[in-house]
Order: C-alpha cells, then structure tokens, then sequence
C-alpha cells in the first residue's frame, strides 16, 4: 500500500471498530482514486461500502503481538486453534474494552489484552474464540443452568460493585450482569440478544473453570461435556 492509502484504509477501520458489528465506510469526500486503489487490491469491497476482513487484519498487523501464557498455549493446542494473534490494542480499541482488560475477534483470530488483563481474561477471551465452536443447545443449556445458579441483575442493582484490580467501590455501567465467585460479569456490553449474553456466560464460566474456582456441580458437568466435545475436534 501507498501511505496516503494506508492512512485512508486505517481511518476506515478505525471508525468501523468504534461501532461494534459495523463493517461499512463512508467514501463521501474521500480521494476516489485512492478509494478505487483499495477496492482494486481487495482492501474494500469492490461494489459496496463495507470492509472486508482483510482491511481489519491489514490494521491489526500493524500493533504489538504478545506471547500467551504457557498455560494458555496448551489449550490453545488442546483445541488445535493455530494461525492465531495476541496483541496490544491502539487507544481506539481500547476504548472497546471493559475495565482496560480485554476485547476478541473470533472471526479475525486475533485477541487483544490490555495493560490490566489478568491470567482470568486470557482464559475469558480464549472463551470468546471457542464459542463459534459450541453447538447453539449446548450453550443454551449452560446459559440456562447459570441463570438457575447465579444472580442475574441490572448494573443499578449493584451496591456492593468493586474495581477487580484494586477493590475499591465503584459503580457499575449500565447493563445486564451475573455473579459468579463474588464477581460482576457484563453479560450484555457486546450487543444485545440471547446468543450474545450465551457466548458471555460461557466464556466467563470457561475462566473461572480454567482458572481452578469452584462451580456447582451442574455447571461443572455442562462445561466439561463442551470442553470434552471441543478437545475432540
């Protein structure tokens, strides 16, 4: 790419990841050669306004890539997930992530972990690649039985919210939450509907599952049943 191409692409991008599930641009009052440039070299899609995941991957390349953890690394393996990135965010996604910890690309194989991601969010964004994975009734079954098990609560419900780093009261934002071992979990802060807060409920019973936390004994036998059934692919 040119520079004035790669700056246009990456303005594209950008505003497309402020707008979760947005992949479109507005090409009005752009450059239309280099606007045509791109569609030419499959960077935009060449009939329409929209972003092909080559023009995310193309951004993505450009930031810092980190290496897992070792524990990590095996599941990783366990689950046979290769061609896969971990890396740094730019401030724009940042901005995306709850609490500056971390934010997935299922689709874009690539995960970002922030400047106050813990062991528990590299298992929860592991979590998020893994849910595509999951047959739909195997998830609704989790979900159902976690709703059975754990509060479910509005964000103004909350009188007890603590930062997770370091304890101290704060006010939870707006939103649908569960808690599980003590802990709030946004269940609703990537989109609404029911397969959004499953894929939520799952990779946050993934971390605490992976991170050796006690669960009931129904929620342990659904999750080990998943994880048998993704380990066997």
């Amino acid at each position: 790419m040119e520079p004035s191409e790669r700056k246009l692409l990456f303005a594209f991008v950008r505003q497309a990841l402020i707008h979760p599930g947005d992949d479109t641009f507005d090409a009005r009052g752009r450059n239309q050669s280099t606007v045509a440039s791109l569609r030419s070299q499959g960077l935009l899609q060449p009939n329409e306004d929209r972003l092909p995941k080559q023009a995310f991957l193309a951004y993505f390349e450009t930031l810092q890539e980190i290496q897992c953890p070792p524990t990590v690394q095996q599941l990783l393996e366990r689950f046979g997930i290769t061609d896969f990135h971990w890396r740094r965010p730019s401030d724009v996604i940042r901005r995306r992530m709850g609490q500056e910890r971390g934010i997935s690309y299922p689709l874009l194989n690539t995960v970002f972990i922030g400047d106050r991601g813990d062991q528990s969010t590299w298992f929860h964004e592991l979590g998020h690649l893994l849910y595509p994975k999951i047959e739909s009734d195997q998830a609704r079954r989790l979900a159902e039985a976690a709703r059975t098990e754990f509060p479910v609560v509005s964000g103004d419900q909350v009188l007890d919210g603590a930062d997770p780093v370091t304890l101290q009261p704060t006010h939870l934002p707006e939103g649908i939450y569960i808690r599980v071992n003590r802990r709030y979990h946004g269940l609703d802060h990537s989109g609404p509907g029911a397969d959004t807060e499953n894929d939520e409920i799952w990779a946050v019973l993934f971390a605490e599952y992976c991170g050796g936390f006690e669960l009931p004994p129904t929620i342990r036998v659904l999750l080990e049943e998943i994880i048998l059934g993704l380990s066997a692919e």
